[in-house]
């Protein structure tokens, strides 16, 4: 079975410093995978280069069987991707952000109204539609952004530390 994420030998240095040192692994289809280690680690660093968002210094990542240093891009139209900061654009709605990450994934008309649906009815934010992004509660923000994440229905899904800066009952409630 071919993985559907690997790293080999994954290395990226800024300047003289190592942020991820010969790396290693594979995931299989339907398998779930996780990081853990210390503040610093590379945890973040590791998973910005299987997006597409870093480049490695050497060795290689595949997601998708896509060599993700060369096509960056055909990654990142693939994969979804939740930040540990919540990469949402607080000026706007929260209509206004589904509406807008769907774009950006390529969706458009009946599909962007219907994934749009799907992602209220799932993150249950229909009376928080019209409301701006910056005046929600953490855990909702945080169900949008995942909301965000899924409009797509993408192959892979990249979580950094999507319940780190969120209350008890909010982390119970995302895992759920």
């Amino acid at each position: 079975m071919t993985p559907v994420v690997q790293a080999l030998d994954l290395t990226k240095t800024f300047g003289a410093f190592t942020a991820v040192d010969h790396v290693s692994f594979s995931v299989e289809p339907g398998e779930i995978f996780g990081f853990l280690g210390s503040n610093g680690a590379g945890k973040t660093t590791v998973i910005r280069i299987l997006c597409g968002l870093l480049a490695p210094t050497s060795g290689k990542a595949t997601v998708l069987g896509i060599d993700v240093a060369a096509e960056p891009e055909a990654v990142k139209r693939r994969i979804g991707y939740m930040s540990q900061r919540f990469s949402l654009y607080e000026d706007l709605t929260v209509r206004q952000n589904l509406r807008f990450f769907g774009g950006v994934y390529g969706l458009r008309g009946k599909a962007l109204a219907e994934r749009t649906a799907w992602a209220l009815d799932t993150a249950r934010l229909h009376d928080q539609v019209d409301a701006l992004t910056a005046s929600l509660p953490g855990g909702w923000k945080q169900r949008l952004a995942l909301a965000c994440a899924l409009l797509h229905q993408p192959q892979v899904v990249f979580l950094d530390e999507p319940t780190g800066s969120v209350d008890p009952i909010s982390r119970r409630n995302f895992w759920a």
